[in-house]
Formats: C-alpha cells, sequence, structure tokens
C-alpha cells in the first residue's frame, strides 16, 4: 500500500503498540534504508594578482545543492510522533550560495 491508502485506511489506528519485551517477526535491528543523497555541490573561484604581481584578490562564489533537490530521509516509525508516515517531514535541506573574498598580501 502506498502511505496515501494507508492513510485512507485508518492510519496510525491500524497498528499496535507493542514493548521492547515482545518481539515481532525476525527482522533484524536497522534494516530500514533510505535512498542516498543526490546533492550537486559547486565551487567557483577567481584569483587576479594586483600591484605588481605581490598581492591577490580572490572572489569565490560555493553552491550547496545547486538543483535545490529535496532529498527525502526515512519517515518516522513511531505510531506516536507527529510525522508518522509524513515523508514531507524529512526534508534535507534547500540550497545553500556562499560568497567569499579574500585579500593576500
Amino acid at each position: 500500500m502506498t502511505i496515501q491508502e494507508l492513510r485512507n485506511a485508518g492510519g496510525a489506528s491500524l497498528f499496535s503498540t507493542i514493548t521492547v519485551a515482545e518481539r515481532i517477526g525476525n527482522l533484524g535491528r536497522n534494516v530500514l534504508r533510505a535512498d542516498g543523497i543526490g546533492n550537486v555541490d559547486l565551487s567557483i573561484s577567481k584569483s587576479t594578482r594586483l600591484f605588481a604581481e605581490r598581492h591577490k584578490l580572490q572572489f569565490r562564489a560555493d553552491f550547496f545543492n545547486l538543483t535545490n533537490t529535496r532529498n527525502y530521509g526515512i519517515p518516522e516509525a513511531r505510531i506516536t510522533n507527529p510525522g508518522f508516515l509524513d515523508e514531507g517531514s524529512t526534508d534535507g535541506g534547500n540550497r545553500r550560495i556562499f560568497f567569499g573574498l579574500k585579500y593576500s598580501f
């Protein structure tokens, strides 16, 4: 079933709470895995020599997650959590751009 179908069928009411002492099934620990992080990071710099080439000015632009791709994590598996089965709450972050200027002498 998809997440939307689970919500329509009753959501968290379909599941029962268990204690740590109870064992259900034979699935091992930490078996839930998510897709990898698909970021494109880019750095551009331009250096210019000044004053008889003894001084240098460098401009730098750093782009993190350049394509602004959403990277979903593993949806919350605890029924009591407000983010239960909400894949939108696991967003990996937005595009970030940093500019820098460096003067070397």
